[in-house]
């Protein structure tokens, strides 16, 4: 684990960071509850750098129990993001936005119905951004092997928040899942000890992450401005005190945007 340094390192000067997750649609779920607080937490990214957010509120399949369920929950999801679009508009400051899901889907039976919908994915894409639950049932190994199947690609959210079960190894089952052709996203704030109360020792599962190679992108995990304390920025200046910077403008800015461009990420 490093500390910061004591001057803010250079920003990337080829490509400004990207943010894959977040929940600053106004309104939907557990994230920004207005459109104010939203505009808000976005100059604030734009502030630290983030030059693109695609925002991915939480689709809750467990939850959801027709398909017409989920095209009520993302039609909902498509009408307040359209809201906090129209706010942003003309303001050149701001991230450009683009919009996807957090998808909470423990189980293959519940991710295959909505796998060729097209208003699922990470702006448009084919990649997805999957949960299990942060306490894991098993591997859920069949939920990677579904989404390929289907011809679609799966990031899987802040791994280093979950709580294994006993006998289950976290690195090594975190490396299994990326053996089976998923993508691996941080929370930058696992970098810096943001969650070391609600989830022990994810920071320092995090940076084995980081260190061993494992991790594809960092992302905000950004719940709005009433929960403060993730930072693309802080998670850049941490691994460039930690002698990465390389890895650092892969992690924040070229493999996220790879993955907005439809392309392959190669390995970190």
């Amino acid at each position: 684990m490093s500390t910061l340094p004591s001057a803010p390192a250079p920003l990337p000067d080829l490509r400004r960071f990207i943010d894959l997750h977040s929940h600053l649609v106004p309104g939907v779920d557990d994230g920004a509850a207005t459109v104010e607080e939203a505009l808000q937490s976005l100059r604030a990214l734009a502030d630290e750098g983030v030059g693109t957010v695609v925002t991915t509120p939480h689709l809750l399949l467990p939850q959801l129990d027709t398909m017409a369920a989920v095209e009520r929950e993302l039609d909902r999801h498509r009408r307040a993001f359209d809201e906090l679009f129209a706010a942003a508009d003309g303001d050149d400051g701001l991230p450009e936005l683009g919009l996807g899901q957090e998808i909470w889907a423990p189980r293959a039976a519940l991710i295959r119905p909505i796998l060729e919908h097209d208003g699922v994915g990470l702006a448009g894409t084919r990649y997805l951004l999957v949960e299990f639950g942060f306490e894991l049932r098993g591997t859920h190994a069949d939920v990677i092997d579904e989404v390929l199947e289907a011809d679609q690609r799966i990031v899987i959210a802040h791994p280093e928040r979950y709580h294994f079960p006993p006998g289950l190894d976290p690195l090594e089952t975190i490396a299994a899942w990326k053996d089976q052709g998923a993508l691996l996203q941080v929370n930058a704030g696992s970098l810096t000890g943001h969650y070391s109360e609600s989830a022990p020792g994810s920071d320092r599962l995090a940076w084995r992450l980081v260190e061993t190679g494992l991790v594809d992108l960092i992302a905000t995990d950004h719940h709005g401005c009433r929960r403060p304390g993730v930072s693309l920025r802080a998670a850049y200046d941490a691994l460039v005190a930690a002698g990465r910077e390389l890895q650092a403008r892969a992690l924040l800015g070229q493999a996220p945007g790879r993955i907005l461009e439809g392309s392959a990420v190669p390995a970190s």
